[in-house]
């Protein structure tokens, strides 16, 4: 896991996503091409799903990693983010 601001000051992190034993039935709404894993790119305003993963991405320094971002495809949030949370208590 890495963490990274791209030019405009937005804080991301950024992980890899792996399909382990037993999963296919859990991904099996995605495209084909997420099938092998993706790297997934997380801010408190985006969420956004990168394949295939490059092998060196942990390598890379964060204006590389923010030149991916583009390529990215966005998500939408299954989740409420902590604004959401704080909200709703």
């Amino acid at each position: 896991m890495r963490v990274f601001s791209d030019s405009n000051g937005t804080e991301w992190t950024v992980y890899e996503v792996k399909r382990r034993g037993g999963q296919a039935e859990r991904w099996s709404y995605l495209p084909a091409e997420f099938g092998d894993g993706w790297l997934c790119f997380e801010s408190d305003f985006s969420k956004r799903r990168l394949t295939p993963i490059p092998d060196n991405w942990r390598e890379l320094g964060d204006k590389q990693l923010a030149s991916l971002l583009p390529q990215a495809a966005v998500v939408n949030r299954t989740r409420p983010n902590a604004d959401d949370r704080s909200a709703t208590d």
